[in-house]
């Protein structure tokens, strides 16, 4: 009963997961990035995609079918694994980083050209396969999904523990430097003063800058509740149904969610529909 009500949860969280961000990236595609920021938008679905696409067509099958981890084919599970928790992971992050320098870059340096987002996300998606790639060509130093316990965890071995260390410390990197600009972002949009412009054209300014700002911050916070899920509220209860809601299910979720919030954020891509009847306005 248990095994199905695992399967089943990840099934329909990765589902709608896959369905938003696949539906948002052929959205964002078709829209004017010009500002920076939307090239943004339209990368991190990406990540958000391979998350729960691993989930939806790995993780779910595996599940479902009961297998043990020795029935697991190990090159496979190393590359999703390795795709999903490793690169996907830390592109997730360094685009929510690189969101944040956006945000902070617009409200101190107004004038500045933001067309370089585009060499900023291949950047990004370069680091990413380093991150995956090490996993991969060394034996045995992978990052793995154990259908026996519903965990994605490391390989047992010095390698293995090692990369997740240096998964931990780069995702902290990235949050230290993102909520720092987001707290120096914050205070210019409460105490800054805009002159040369009409009011309308600075209220027009502040109502965009504040709704893409609220955007950034809440897309960092989902990342750092799971961190604090994986690292912390998981280990205070060694149930196997506590650990998979505060790591597995918790990476799944924030992924699906953080379409959701790019979703609710811009109206403008939405179905007419939701469109119209959406309290975010543009």
């Amino acid at each position: 009963m248990f095994l199905s009500i695992y399967a089943l949860s990840m099934f329909f969280v990765s589902v709608f997961g896959v369905s938003i961000n696949i539906f948002l990236f052929f959205r964002f595609i078709k829209k004017d990035k010009s500002g920076g920021f939307l090239t943004y938008c339209l990368a991190k679905t990406v990540p958000n995609t391979i998350v729960c696409s691993a989930f939806l067509f790995w993780v779910v099958p595996i599940t479902g079918l009961a297998l043990k981890y020795p029935e697991v084919p190990r090159l496979i599970n190393v590359i999703v694994g390795q795709l999903a928790g490793f690169g996907a992971y830390v592109g997730g992050a360094l685009i929510e980083m690189f969101m944040a320098i956006n945000r902070c870059s617009v409200i101190y340096v107004p004038s500045f050209n933001f067309k370089n987002a585009n060499y900023v996300i291949t950047f990004v998606f370069m680091v990413s396969m380093v991150y995956v790639l090490i996993g991969i060509v060394p034996a045995s130093c992978g990052f793995v999904f154990d259908p026996e316990t519903f965990l994605w965890r490391p390989e047992e071995t010095p390698c293995a523990v090692l990369m997740e260390d240096i998964i931990l410390f780069t995702i902290y990197g990235t949050f230290a430097v993102s909520n720092s600009l987001n707290l120096v972002t914050f205070v210019k949009l409460c105490f800054g003063k805009v002159e040369g412009i009409s009011s309308s054209e600075i209220m027009r300014r502040r109502k965009r800058r504040i709704k893409f700002f609220v955007q950034s911050v809440i897309q960092n916070c989902l990342h750092i509740i799971d961190m604090i899920n994986f690292n912390f509220i998981s280990n205070l209860n060694d149930s196997t149904w506590f650990k998979f809601i505060f790591t597995s299910m918790s990476l799944l979720t924030i992924h699906a969610l953080d379409g959701f919030v790019m979703f609710i954020f811009h109206p403008n891509i939405q179905p007419r529909s939701k469109r119209n009847s959406t309290i975010v306005t543009t």
